[in-house]
């Protein structure tokens, strides 16, 4: 059995900035809570922190392609965070 999507057309993506944690240095320096990121298949948007973005890349990849997570609470939606451990963003990841 193949891992394979056949034929599948990739939906369209957002990436929305759910949350922005402080420490005692503030908060994150590339992104603002509310941000609305449109995501061009395989690209990164511009102004998008690269960590965050390599972090985010297998969950939007799968929802991208049509799939879920086990733990992802509604379809077409889910959430991940930023790698870093001092104040990770919280990103919603939406497919239209």
């Amino acid at each position: 059995m193949s891992c394979r999507v056949k034929n599948a057309i990739p939906k369209k993506v957002k990436i929305v900035v759910e949350r922005v944690p402080q420490d005692e240095y503030g908060p994150c320096n590339c992104h603002t809570e509310g941000q609305v990121f449109e995501v061009d298949f395989e690209r990164c948007p511009a102004n998008f922190c690269a960590a965050a973005w390599h972090s985010l890349w297998p969950a939007l990849r799968t929802l991208e392609l049509g799939g879920r997570h086990p733990w992802d609470k509604e379809e077409g939606v889910t959430r991940v965070c930023c790698p870093d451990p001092a104040k990770p963003v919280i990103f919603k990841i939406i497919a239209e």
